[in-house]
């Protein structure tokens, strides 16, 4: 992609890498550090968006369209095709932990309903000595 500032470059590859670690991390059995998910996410986007801000301002200066570009529109439709992947991902794991957070819930309602059964003037211990 000649003509692409480097630094740009690096931000496409940067946020590329970051997209394919959540991937993994959604992939696998343990569950992700969202907290940490949510971090590097907060910390690559603006990076990306400022050198694409940065771009657009040189393409509105330069005049014709650049031969690159088409490179930039690719490079670009596959961050995009990956955030959506990475959407998806995340929606199913969040619908995940509400349907395990709904059974534990559930649990907890049963737990105290056999709480209630033991009535404070219950005998807590049988003697079977006599």
């Amino acid at each position: 992609m000649s003509g692409l500032s480097d630094a740009l470059v690096v931000a496409c590859d940067n946020y590329q890498a970051m997209q394919q670690e959540h991937l993994h991390c959604l992939a696998t059995d343990a569950p992700p550090d969202m907290e940490r998910l949510e971090f590097e996410r907060a910390r690559l986007f603006p990076d990306l968006q400022n050198h694409l801000a940065t771009m657009l301002y040189q393409l509105q200066t330069a005049g014709p369209e650049p031969a690159w570009l088409d490179a930039l529109r690719t490079r670009l439709s596959a961050l995009l095709e990956h955030d959506a992947v990475l959407a998806d991902r995340l929606h199913a794991y969040r619908a995940t932990l509400a349907q395990q957070r709904a059974q534990v819930q559930q649990g907890q309602k049963v737990l105290v309903g056999y709480g209630s059964l033991v009535s404070p003037m219950s005998p807590r211990l049988v003697d079977t000595s006599g």
